[in-house]
């Protein structure tokens, strides 16, 4: 089943017989979570306002024209909401794979808020990096967005989720019909561009390859093959100890990418909120 920023479950034809209820949109709604499942949703929505949290008072400092303000930004706009945009499509993008492997339903309404939240903050950011890096990269203003491979790579990936966001509605997948699956395949465009972006920005080393370690397990759980397989196993409760050591070891795979974003974040985050940037 294709998925995007929009879809709010990513379920399997035999689970969406047993288990779903059709609604108008054409999608299907999860059963209804318990309460502490539905604090955990709301815990971890929290995550979406967090970059811009943390950019406030650098942007607020800006508009207020306060010394040093605007070089704040463009040391810290890359730091915290271009790391923080990458987050938050990875969360987006772990969604379904959780749901192969454990049957959860209760987080899939998340897939649309964390891809809103990242098209929020990759659009905000590439407005500021487009606005406070002249200093950084010289030429007018398409010049920061295009002057560079690797900035036309972020800048595509960006533009590209302007028609996921518009489109991330129960009216505007009535209206698209089947065209609407169609289009969220753009999703995978966008996922292809934040890898090329990183290749561009760091090479064959840091980012890039911590980015492409934890898009092996989320790339694996969607064959579909496989997601078939787990699936039938997971319902028909066989298969257990093999499912788990291959749990097992695409976490790990996914940890060894996930988290030196994680802390790349917590380093550059607060230092960002007390308006003093780390500028490397």
């Amino acid at each position: 089943m294709i998925e995007g920023i929009g879809s709010g479950v990513a379920v399997s034809e035999a689970e969406r017989i047993l288990v779903a209820q059709p609604v108008r949109s054409g999608t299907y709604r999860a059963p209804p979570r318990a309460l502490g499942q539905r604090l955990l949703v709301w815990l971890l929505r929290l995550a979406i306002i967090t970059p811009i949290a943390l950019m406030t008072p650098e942007i607020v400092a800006a508009i207020r024209n306060r010394p040093d303000a605007v070089a704040h930004l463009s040391a810290s706009t890359a730091d915290v909401l271009g790391t923080s945009s990458f987050l938050l499509f990875v969360m987006m993008l772990t969604i379904t794979p959780l749901h192969v492997v454990t049957g959860w339903r209760w987080h899939l309404i998340l897939r649309r808020d964390f891809g809103i939240g990242m098209a929020v903050t990759a659009i905000t950011d590439l407005t500021l990096a487009a606005t406070t890096t002249d200093d950084t990269f010289h030429g007018g203003f398409l010049s920061r967005l295009y002057g560079h491979t690797f900035l036309a790579a972020g800048t595509l990936a960006t533009l590209l989720l302007i028609p996921l966001v518009i489109t991330a509605n129960a009216r505007a997948q009535s209206w698209l019909g089947k065209h609407w699956r169609w289009l969220h395949r753009l999703t995978y465009v966008v996922w292809g561009l934040i890898l090329l972006h990183l290749l561009l920005l760091f090479g064959f080393h840091g980012f890039f390859l911590r980015a492409l370690a934890l898009s092996i397990p989320l790339a694996i759980l969607r064959v579909p093959a496989l997601r078939r397989w787990w699936q039938a196993s997971r319902q028909l409760h066989t298969h257990r100890i093999r499912r788990a050591v291959a749990a097992v070891a695409l976490l790990g795979i996914f940890a060894a990418g996930f988290v030196p974003f994680i802390t790349e974040l917590a380093h550059k985050g607060p230092t960002a909120f007390i308006q003093h940037p780390i500028d490397d």
